[in-house]
């Protein structure tokens, strides 16, 4: 990345919080610094200011991603979920960062999850998020003792009124002071930032945002159960096949990952009701 000039290294700095809240270690005292990276705005703009702004040394700071498809290496395990450009953009953002990736995921996939419990995820049961990055994450986090770690996320209140009742700060479920001397503190630092805020941010530092931005709005699953029609049928242009196999899920589990006023809509017929030609 090209050298910054002053202009850019005070982008980021703008968004540092004038007051942290009072049980936070100072805020460069911990061992580590473990960056809920998903590859989307959100994230790229926690690491942007955490690097840049809050001045945290890129030894200290990790990217870590949780893939909900489980191992890539598997051929048990379809890849449905997880866009394929993001493997490439993980090594891409690392590397123009400067901040070492961890990519970790669990032993059962998103898929067999789904499967399992006989049910798509929704709204008020999201255990796509529970189950395949907030466990496994857990899980993983636990591998260290005598250690003061900051887990970073990249929630905002402007996104719902669920994420504007998330608190700025906690202890995560890892924290083990007594028997483990370890330390977990959670952080969100972009919760005051606003959308464009986070993608001027981007730029600001000349950092390309994820490949999927063309087709959706959000960098989520790419069958996102938040995906507006217009987007869900943008991706299955793009991944037919994977789109159908979706379908058939949805038949194999007699449940639907759509509803319409309470009554199961299938995705076919989710597609249909907003006709928009594929962005390419």
């Amino acid at each position: 990345m090209a050298s910054l000039n002053r202009e850019e290294v005070r982008s980021a700095e703008r968004y540092v919080l004038t007051e942290l809240p009072h049980e936070m270690l100072d805020i460069r005292s911990y061992d580590e610094y473990h960056i809920n990276f998903s590859g989307g705005a959100d994230s790229l703009a926690v690491a942007i200011l955490m690097k840049y702004g809050y001045k945290v040394p890129s030894e200290k700071l990790r990217l870590v991603h949780m893939r909900v498809d489980g191992d890539p290496n598997d051929p048990s395990k379809r890849q449905l979920f997880d866009w394929p450009q993001t493997d490439a953009y993980l090594q891409y953002a690392s590397k123009v960062l400067g901040i070492p990736l961890t990519v970790i995921w669990g032993e059962k996939n998103l898929e067999e999850r789904i499967r399992e419990r006989g049910k798509f995820p929704d709204k008020p049961c999201r255990f796509c998020t529970s189950y395949t990055k907030r466990d496994v994450y857990a899980k993983w986090v636990r591998q260290f003792d005598d250690c003061k770690i900051l887990l970073l996320t990249g929630e905002r209140s402007e996104e719902s009124s669920d994420r504007a009742s998330d608190p700025i700060f906690e202890h995560h479920s890892a924290h083990a002071t007594l028997r483990k001397n370890r330390i977990v503190h959670w952080f969100r630092p972009i919760k005051h930032m606003l959308k464009y805020q986070v993608k001027q941010l981007a730029a600001d530092y000349g950092i390309e945002l994820h490949p999927c931005y063309q087709w959706v709005s959000r960098c989520s699953c790419r069958f996102c159960i938040f995906n507006t029609a217009a987007e869900m049928e943008r991706v299955a242009r793009l991944y037919p096949d994977d789109f159908d196999y979706l379908k058939q899920m949805e038949r194999d589990l007699g449940h639907t990952m759509k509803s319409r006023k309470g009554k199961p809509l299938p995705l076919s017929a989710f597609i249909n009701e907003d006709q928009i030609p594929l962005l390419v």
